[in-house]
């Protein structure tokens, strides 16, 4: 069984370098094939700017007031919404089933004003947050939907609550100096099947008609009007699903290189899970005149670590123990690019891992430089023996999780695996490794981040003091790593309710965008646990606004 996972996981291409398209600390989804389509190829709709042109029969034609493509956080969200207020509401996903989703294995949701957390003391407001994020980000979110968005993210997380999904609240009991994700976080407290039923069961007391299996290829247009939905089936039975409006959340573009080179300058992502993150709903909605957006960002994973040379590729920093050189960013040391220099404060990606996904994508690969003695120490001891009171306190939780009790004794098997497979070198000089490794001025930038780790200031990258360790006792190891992410943000741009607008900035009648598909986020991603976050909230906001729009 073993054998036969690895070998699917080998078989994965270049092109579906991607995607499980999920917020933090989760495992991995089972894998889904699916030929992710270019954009301006979405079914019949041809090239952008022919939305219009006449398509082929139907083999059936249906009508309903929603229609809403993609299940998974934002859709289901968006789905029970607009049923629970009186629409008659069809979903559909190209996934089997509820648990195929991103929605059954993601681990949390940051909202502000949900029905438990107002219980309590000290819970965050809508203003505390806006101004965290808008000033946060230099203001570089939409800052109308940003607004919309936080005032709806609590509405969206009691229809998940109040329709029986189970969650456990980490703002219980907060003083005004617990951290804003404590006092705003939501954490599942199941995931897979389990969650998955429970979501399913929320869509279906909702009145919401799911149907599985099933690949949206155009949005249907009339007089400039989205006017519904044309996809094929399971029996591969083409529909024509008419409605008043359209809400599309098809979980970003991460499974697609090509959009990824295009609109990441070059780099690529990996996540072993949901195929169908492939930006078909990006496309659809670019096709019919609606505008993408400017800002791009990820939320990269606990580690930001993969290699696509490796027989496991990623593992889940709660199997640490099986995979544990993909946890070598986790301890600050020396990182270096493909011309062997530094190129950020290694300490962040201690401290700060799941926000440093800029520095790593404009990169593409990078490198971990580290000396025999620090891989001994990692596999005789235990992890959070090995890390300093301040870093552990600032680590995120589930990094801190994943660690405990945890020693990485087989790191040296895997590094020796890594020399085997072509993605890791051992040398017993560093000029020899960086011959090796093709790190050109690797010597230069050993010697001089050596003599920071003696004197204790790093005049280049300012990194703390307590990160500052000589790599100076041979043999010496290079590890590739590449960039390993739960999901892209960033696509179609939104006014403030959620709606699709054209190049003028003015909506397009009946197009609805909801969560990574959309160009409402907080770029760089910047609030932890923001991304799901956000999928909740422009769910809710897009299902109240269409339901609304109907009477």
């Amino acid at each position: 069984m073993k054998e036969n996972a690895t070998k699917a996981m080998q078989g994965i291409s270049r092109r579906s370098f991607v995607g499980l398209g999920a917020l933090a600390g989760v495992g991995a989804l089972g894998m889904f094939g699916c030929a992710p389509k270019a954009q301006g190829e979405a079914g019949d709709a041809g090239s952008e700017g022919s939305a219009e042109k006449e398509l082929k029969a139907a083999d059936r034609t249906e009508e309903c007031d929603i229609v809403i493509v993609g299940l998974g956080t934002s859709g289901l969200t968006a789905a029970a919404t607009a049923a629970q207020a009186g629409a008659k509401v069809v979903g559909i996903d190209r996934a089997s089933s509820m648990a195929a989703t991103n929605a059954a294995n993601v681990s949390g949701v940051f909202a502000v004003g949900s029905k438990p957390e107002l219980e309590w003391d000290n819970h965050l407001t809508v203003e505390e947050m806006f101004k965290f994020i808008w000033e946060g980000t230099n203001y570089q979110s939409n800052a109308g939907a940003l607004r919309a968005l936080l005032e709806a993210s609590g509405k969206g997380m009691d229809v998940l609550i109040d329709g029986g999904v189970p969650f456990m609240y980490a703002f219980e009991n907060a003083t005004e100096e617990t951290a804003l994700l404590n006092r705003g976080g939501h954490i599942y407290l199941t995931s897979g099947s389990e969650r998955a039923e429970a979501l399913q069961a929320l869509l279906d007391a909702s009145g919401v008609d799911s149907r599985w299996e099933c690949e949206a290829t155009n949005l249907l247009v009339e007089d400039g009007r989205v006017t519904g939905v044309r996809y094929i089936d399971a029996d591969e039975s083409t529909v024509d699903i008419k409605a008043h409006s359209v809400i599309v959340g098809t979980g970003g573009f991460i499974q697609n290189e090509e959009m990824l080179r295009e609109h990441y300058a070059g780099g690529l992502m990996y996540c072993p899970g949901n195929q169908y993150n492939d930006g078909a709903g990006i496309s659809m909605a670019v096709q019919v005149g609606a505008q993408l957006g400017k800002n791009f960002s990820t939320s990269i994973n606990e580690s930001g670590a993969c290699n696509m040379k490796a027989s496991t590729p990623f593992v889940s920093l709660t199997d640490c123990n099986e995979t544990p050189v993909f946890s070598m960013p986790l301890f600050g040391g020396l990182f270096v690019n493909r011309s062997g220099r530094r190129f950020l404060d290694e300490g962040k990606m201690a401290k700060k891992t799941m926000y440093c996904g800029e520095p790593l994508l404009r990169e593409i690969s990078y490198y971990a430089v580290v000396d025999q003695a620090f891989v001994d120490e990692l596999s005789t001891k235990p992890v959070l023996d090995l890390v300093s009171s301040d870093a552990y306190e600032n680590m995120a939780p589930g990094v801190q999780m994943g660690f405990q009790g945890k020693t990485l004794t087989a790191l040296s098997d895997q590094l020796a695996q890594g020399i085997e497979e072509g993605w890791v070198w051992k040398a017993d000089s560093i000029s020899d490794l960086a011959e090796q490794a093709g790190l050109e001025h690797l010597e230069e930038t050993v010697e001089t981040y050596n003599g920071y780790c003696i004197t204790g200031t790093d005049d280049e990258m300012y990194k703390e003091s307590q990160f500052l360790r000589e790599v100076a006792s041979g043999p010496f190891y290079a590890i590739e790593f590449e960039v390993a992410a739960w999901v892209t943000l960033g696509g179609i741009k939104t006014d403030d309710h959620c709606r699709a607008v054209d190049v003028d900035a003015r909506p397009i009648e009946g197009l609805y965008i909801v969560g990574v598909d959309g160009d409402f986020w907080s770029v760089p991603y910047f609030q932890g646990g923001s991304c799901q976050g956000f999928c909740v909230a422009s769910g809710y906001l897009a299902g109240s606004t269409a339901a609304a729009d109907i009477q």
